[in-house]
């Protein structure tokens, strides 16, 4: 049975579950770097590396909980979520360097090749540390299942990938051990040849050549796995370092999430529409700003009630939930709507709605006033021309336009969930006419568009 996720109830999981897996990384982390100088096995070393990043991650997880949990204060009166943030941006540099050195120890080797030592301190301390981050990986997906916490399944995900990094670097002793197994025996079996039958200098210099050769080959595996694997930690190093900054700059945390919020919202009785939802990052939670539209003749204490029980709603369903500001109005009938279709003809009303909306050549954008058409306006797609984010761009156009919803074939998830969050409808549609597309709008014939496709598909809803 699932545990509900309370606040403090993931509070407590997270900790625990760091808690043990500091310990256990930081162990791994330290026996693989004393063990990987000591034998000269760069691969071990290098995953040293990947594991110091895991260990550092959690670090500001500890920072993320002491610093964000202090609470407002008139200097910071949205609170102290983004510490966590600045913090990983440090941390994301460190492992970057790390990722640094784990190259240039591995080029380093490959450009001077010596034999790694393959022995049971070396073997063991590679199986020790996949033995670790299979364990945590399991603990992971258990505690995961057991109270729904899907970031506990993305990091099982994650450590079982941790598994094959850390027996790669068995490849490099493999080799090593491979040719101590035929390479000596060959070069052996070469010189007693060469002194039987009384090869000259230059054939004697020609087999060690030769078989010195098929040694350095198998000596530049282990090199090879450590550039391999310091690659992995400056992948780490950036995706950290690039998703402080995003949150920083105030991008859009998980769309889907927010996503689902209006809905959960809009399911709520007393809500008749989520007019607009907004979110931003700080530290492990979304800040989060809401204008609802409810029943006209609602009393403004009964509005408050609704405010609270929505708040407590979206704090109960979504744990990342932190600040959150809802603004309330009365729903009103809007006399007039301004609908958008992408087209790449120039023919009005009759132009076919076309599958591309950032790519489309024009918007026909058609003006509704009492369920009647009041106006039809053509206009350019000034984004046609930009090398990236057309559909944004162009929602962000269209949305300055005064369109109340739009009706097209395909939209990407940066353009649905930019329109979908600022309250514009959006509707599937063929490529027909856009005469006979606002027949099938004020007939309610249309359906919405739930959720972004490349292939006009939705769900099987039509607006009522």
């Amino acid at each position: 049975m699932t545990e509900k996720l309370t606040k403090e109830n993931v509070m407590k999981v997270y900790k625990k579950v760091s808690i043990i897996t500091l310990v256990a990384l930081g162990v791994v982390a330290a026996t693989e770097f004393v063990i990987g100088r000591l034998t000269g096995t760069v691969g071990i070393l290098a995953n040293s590396y990947n594991n110091l990043s895991d260990v550092l991650s959690i670090i500001i997880v500890f920072v993320g909980l002491i610093v964000s949990e202090k609470p407002p204060d008139m200097s910071h009166p949205y609170g102290h979520y983004k510490a966590e943030n600045i913090a990983s941006l440090f941390v994301g540099f460190i492992i970057i360097l790390a990722g640094a050195d784990a190259m240039w120890e591995s080029f380093h080797k490959f450009l001077n090749p010596k034999p790694a030592e393959v022995n049971v301190l070396s073997v063991g301390t590679i199986l020790f540390a996949v033995a670790v981050s299979k364990g945590i990986a399991i603990y992971y997906k258990r505690v995961g299942e057991k109270t729904g916490s899907p970031s506990l399944l993305a990091e099982s995900k994650h450590f079982n990938v941790d598994v094959y990094l850390s027996l790669s670097p068995l490849a490099g002793l493999v080799a090593i051990y491979v040719a101590s197994l035929i390479v000596n025996p060959i070069s052996e079996t070469l010189n007693f040849l060469a002194l039987a039958l009384n090869a000259d200098f230059y054939q004697q210099l020609l087999i060690q050549i030769g078989t010195y050769n098929m040694y350095y080959g198998y000596m530049l595996v282990d090199p090879l796995v450590g550039m391999g694997i310091s690659l992995m930690v400056f992948w780490v190093g950036f995706n950290v370092s690039k998703n402080a900054v995003n949150i920083l700059v105030e991008k859009i945390p998980y769309p889907e999430i927010v996503e689902e919020i209006k809905k959960v919202v809009e399911e709520h009785p007393p809500v008749q529409r989520v007019a607009q939802i907004r979110a931003r990052g700080a530290g492990r939670y979304m800040l989060i700003d809401l204008v609802l539209e409810l029943k006209p003749d609602m009393k403004l204490k009964e509005s408050h009630y609704v405010t609270e029980e929505v708040r407590n709603i979206i704090w109960s369903r979504f744990p990342r939930a932190g600040y959150i500001l809802i603004e309330t109005r009365p729903s009103e009938r809007k006399e007039e709507e301004v609908i958008a279709f992408p087209t790449d003809e120039d023919d009005g009303v009759e132009s076919r709605v076309c599958s591309h909306f950032g790519k489309c050549k024009n918007f026909v954008l058609v003006k509704l006033k009492d369920k009647k058409v009041a106006g039809v306006e053509m206009v350019s797609n000034p984004t046609i021309k930009s090398t990236h984010g057309k559909g944004t761009e162009s929602a962000e156009f269209l949305y300055k336009k005064g369109i109340t919803a739009l009706v097209c074939k395909n939209l990407g998830k940066p353009a649905f969930y930019a329109l979908r969050n600022l309250g514009v409808f959006i509707y599937e549609s063929d490529e027909r006419p856009v005469r006979e597309l606002v027949d099938d709008y004020l007939n309610q014939k249309l359906r919405i568009l739930r959720k972004p496709s490349s292939a006009g598909h939705s769900e099987d809803e039509k607006n009522v």
